[in-house]
């Protein structure tokens, strides 16, 4: 059981630091998708 425990809480962690990663890198869609014509 513990075993499980800890490969649980090691999962939540890992998925927590990857999406602060994500949100760190990935841009806002009004400048991934801004081009000099558009308006958004």
């Amino acid at each position: 059981m513990k075993a499980f425990l800890l490969a649980v809480v090691t999962a939540v962690l890992i998925a927590a630091v990857w999406a602060v990663a994500l949100n760190r890198v990935q841009e806002p869609v009004s400048e991934a998708f801004a081009t000099q014509g558009v308006r958004l």
